[in-house]
């Protein structure tokens, strides 16, 4: 996108000599090191000169430099007027959307009853294949699949995964057909703060655009169509409304960082809580959705959750501590077979440990990366981890720290 990263450089440069101009300008005095003026003197060590073919420079060589004379520095940002300012990003935005709309597509549906429903989707590759929400083709007999240009195709489901809501759909375009995948971005390096962008077709209206920022990262989201849930979702306030369901969440950059997927709303329309699927999940699941038809997730076998000043009473642990702590282990699963412990009290309706023995593994890390939650440890074996590997969790045990090692296998 040669435009955004031209736009940006000039104005990330222009913010840079902004704020150096401001620091020089308030240094005010002080030492020659901190002053705008200093220039370091030539120190006795050989200083290679530049094309002569490598012959060396000795200090009697150099030509002195004279003193520096206070000049002008020349700031753009600071000539702008605010509405220049607002101008330069509005025009970010308006450069994002026209260099990424062809990789979006409308999606419209219909069912073997004579319904049907609309969504959204985005090019995965130039062979057509197309990523969307699962739960906007379940159930579809035919499939139409249309791009900003007007350019109109039918499309099927060459596989699917429900428990991300995710789905590819696959188009046979022409040969001298134009399909221009989307730029894929990093969801594991999101920060709270950073613009998010929405491209899709809500209410019918096609190929819409709204911007918000990121809200939140590493929610877990029930997928709605299995028991498991969906890991590091992003969260974000970018108008997220039916029909912008599988299209694409964008940072500043126009890259792909996350499936739009669900709104929670009371009335049913937007209400400036929308999730994401994170992009890093679709990495690992779409390349086995076009190859299999399908995706397996690795399987541990436990049932736990965040520590309770009360829990972390009864383990001896101070009120720092985080970690997932286990409360079940299933019969004929890995974390058995490993010797995993959960805790052999009772929970009652409310979460709370009802007598408590204090004798489940606390897990702490896994693979040596910190485990604060369960959230962390389902987000890891999702984002990280495939059926047969071999994973070492470190627990704290009768308040020892202990490693075990567990070899995963399929979900059931």
């Amino acid at each position: 996108m040669p435009r955004i990263t031209r736009f940006k450089k000039t104005l990330v440069a222009s913010l840079f000599v902004a704020v150096t101009a401001i620091s020089i300008a308030c240094t005010g005095g002080g030492s020659d090191a901190a002053s705008p003026t200093s220039i370091p003197e030539p120190t006795a060590t050989a200083i290679t000169r530049a094309n002569t073919g490598g012959s060396v420079v000795t200090p009697t060589d150099v030509v002195p430099t004279p003193p520096a004379t206070d000049v002008p520095i020349s700031n753009p940002v600071a000539d702008l007027t605010a509405l220049e300012v607002v101008k330069a990003q509005e025009q970010v935005l308006i450069d994002l959307f026209e260099d990424t709309i062809d990789s979006v597509v409308k999606i419209e549906t219909r069912t073997r009853s004579g319904g049907g429903g609309e969504g959204s989707g985005w090019i995965w590759d130039v062979d057509g294949h197309i990523v969307t929400n699962y739960h906007v083709v379940d159930g579809a007999t035919a499939i139409f699949v249309s791009f900003f240009d007007g350019r109109q195709y039918d499309g099927r489901v060459i596989g699917f995964n429900s428990e991300a809501d995710l789905a590819v759909v696959k188009i046979d375009p022409e040969p001298d057909d134009v399909i221009q995948p989307s730029d894929l971005g990093d969801s594991s390096s999101l920060q709270v703060g950073q613009m998010a962008v929405a491209l899709g077709n809500p209410f019918g209206q096609d190929f819409s655009m709204t911007q918000g920022i990121v809200s939140a990262v590493g929610r877990l989201l029930p997928s709605g169509f299995s028991r498991f849930s969906i890991p590091s979702v992003i969260q974000t306030d970018a108008a997220i409304n039916p029909g912008n369901s599988g299209g694409p969440l964008l940072d500043i950059d126009g890259r792909v960082i996350g499936i739009n997927t669900q709104i929670r709303s009371e009335s049913g329309s937007n209400s400036g809580v929308g999730f994401a699927v994170p992009v890093d999940l679709a990495k690992r699941v779409v390349p086995n959705l076009i190859q299999n038809g399908e995706h397996s997730y690795s399987f541990i076998g436990i049932t736990g959750r965040e520590l309770s000043n009360s829990l972390r009473d009864g383990l001896g642990v101070d009120n720092t501590q985080q970690g997932a702590y286990i409360t079940d282990v299933s019969g004929g699963t890995p974390a058995s077979t490993a010797g995993l412990r959960a805790e052999s009290g009772d929970f009652n309706i409310q979460g709370e440990l009802v007598n408590g023995q204090f004798d489940g593994d606390l897990i702490v890390a896994v693979d040596g990366q910190d485990v604060r939650s369960m959230d962390d440890l389902i987000a890891y074996l999702a984002l990280n981890t495939s059926p047969g590997d071999d994973i070492v969790l470190t627990v704290l045990r009768a308040g020892q720290q202990d490693l075990v090692v567990v070899t995963l296998t399929d979900r059931p």
